[in-house]
């Protein structure tokens, strides 16, 4: 009987620590991100285990070597999202997340970036006054707008393209990829 309980009280502390280990955040690791059709990809490397710093490069695929078309002095923890404007002729970046902070007026939800300059900057408020729900991340406990990125889409019969993103649970918000500025929300 003694043994059992020993045998039970060994598992009670590993399935505590276990589950503790799962709560904590991952750090930082360098990853691919592909754009559409797979002509483009970022490269994003972080210089932290934690942190936003670090280099994002844009690249575009030829047959021998490929080339280098932007270049970021940031990374994205949270990923990113990549389009490509014909009227630019350029790669369009929707960077998500940025570091936390406390004031929602100042927290960065996600931005926007053409050829290798910011654009536009949204924060928590911005999303907040378009109806944005905020709450705590399942993850880090950070409190963000609740979001659902669906990505980078042709405006029918033209060459204009937008970043389409989802206020959870059902509103659908397009971003000009020129010029970071919401266009309309999605019908």
């Amino acid at each position: 009987m003694r043994t059992k309980i020993l045998i039970l009280a060994g598992m009670w502390a590993i399935l505590i620590t276990a589950s503790s280990a799962a709560s904590k955040s991952v750090g930082n690791r360098a990853y691919v991100q592909s754009g559409p059709d797979g002509v483009f990809y970022a490269r994003c490397v972080p210089a932290d285990a934690t942190g936003d710093q670090g280099v994002t490069t844009i690249y575009r695929v030829e047959a021998k070597k490929d080339v280098e078309v932007d270049r970021y002095d940031w990374f994205s923890r949270q990923g990113l999202v990549l389009g490509w404007s014909p009227i630019a002729g350029q790669v369009a970046v929707l960077r998500k997340g940025a570091p936390k902070s406390e004031d929602p007026e100042k927290q960065v939800e996600f931005s926007f970036y053409l050829g290798g300059k910011l654009l536009k900057a949204w924060t928590t408020q911005e999303l907040v006054d378009l109806g944005a729900r905020v709450g705590a991340h399942k993850l880090n406990f950070e409190k963000r707008a609740y979001l659902q990125y669906l990505g980078c889409e042709q405006i029918p019969g033209s060459n204009h393209y937008v970043f389409e993103v989802k206020l959870l649970p059902d509103k659908v918000l397009r971003f000009d990829i020129l010029t970071g500025k919401l266009r309309q929300e999605k019908k």
